[in-house]
């Protein structure tokens, strides 16, 4: 396992574990739980808050997952080793596992309840959770030792040769590229979205829709042209993003690691932005503003060298080009 991958997993662990056991007993306990939930509590452990059920579940996972996924992408990011980051790990870790108990221990105190206001949590659960969130520090803090430096991310990218075109000679590149990583987590989604709506939490809609366009962009098609870059669904025209000619001072290739371009999906980076599907062949463009965009798409040599070819064309004046 690649040392980028290494630290994604480690690093994203302890949410998705969290979220799993959640997920275990909210499933267990489903038909066992008050409709609404009681899920906030006062000093003296009686509860003064009610949430239902498919919108608490919405809320954990939104939580954990979306806590971890932050905390994911900022230790990547920061170009340094776990070792160097042990404390952010630690932390992760223990926050990951003290969200995991609180939410998990709000659906047993709500176990077999008649009503959710006679629902009460004893303030020991509290200790109990700390202790939790402390193992599971002190877990992170181990896995976080023995990393390796990390790579040099995307690299330098290889110089393209330009593709020779004859005078008045019209050329095109297009390719379809797929990310079974944003198809995953567009069906994921959408089935999550659909498995609620049966709970009528309100919060089904917005899932849905947005696993369904996240199923969409899941494939793309990359086409060169004398218009520049174009990236759009495959399926549909629209939406679809454009880099004019004008725009590119030059194009490049090489290969590139998911994660270090920042992640699946649109990503912004220091320096520029990247559409990333998968690791592997990359399109590198340098822009008239400095900034950098990447797209990771198949025979990218092939697409950097006609863009270069295309791009100096475009920039003879109306004589020279004959």
């Amino acid at each position: 396992m690649s040392p980028v991958r290494r630290r994604a997993l480690v690093l994203l662990l302890p949410s998705v574990l969290a979220w799993a056991v959640v997920l275990a007993v909210f499933a267990g306990l489903r038909d066992r739980l008050p409709d609404p939930l009681a899920t906030h509590f006062g000093t003296g452990g009686e509860a003064d808050g009610f949430t239902g059920p498919g919108a608490f579940l919405t809320v954990a996972t939104a939580v954990l997952l979306g806590s971890g996924l932050l905390i994911a992408m900022g230790a990547l990011r920061a170009g340094r080793t776990l070792r160097a980051q042990r404390p952010m790990v630690a932390i992760g870790y223990g926050t990951s596992g003290l969200l995991g108990y609180c939410f998990a221990a709000v659906l047993f105190a709500n176990a077999d309840a008649v009503r959710a206001s006679r629902v009460s949590q004893p303030l020991w659960q509290l200790g109990v959770a700390l202790a939790v969130a402390g193992a599971m520090g002190a877990l992170g803090w181990l896995l976080a030792g023995p990393d390796t430096a990390p790579g040099a991310g995307p690299g330098t990218p290889a110089a393209a040769p330009r593709l020779p075109l004859a005078d008045g000679e019209v050329a095109s590149w297009t390719r379809t590229v797929g990310s079974p990583v944003l198809l995953a987590v567009g069906v994921g989604t959408t089935l999550l979205g659909a498995v609620l709506a049966a709970g009528g939490s309100g919060a089904e809609v917005w899932l849905i829709v947005i696993g369904l366009i996240s199923t969409a962009l899941a494939r793309c098609r990359v086409t060169v042209d004398r218009r520049g870059l174009t990236v759009a669904p495959w399926c549909a025209p629209q939406p679809r993003m454009r880099i004019p000619l004008a725009r590119i001072e030059r194009a490049t290739s090489g290969e590139a690691d998911a994660l270090s371009l920042g992640g699946w999906g649109y990503r912004i980076r220091g320096g520029g932005s990247a559409l990333v599907f998968r690791s592997g062949d990359a399109l590198f463009l340098r822009l008239a503003t400095g900034r950098e965009f990447a797209v990771t798409v198949d025979d990218a040599g092939t697409a950097a060298a006609l863009l270069n070819t295309l791009i100096e064309r475009d920039r003879r004046g109306p004589g020279e080009r004959g």
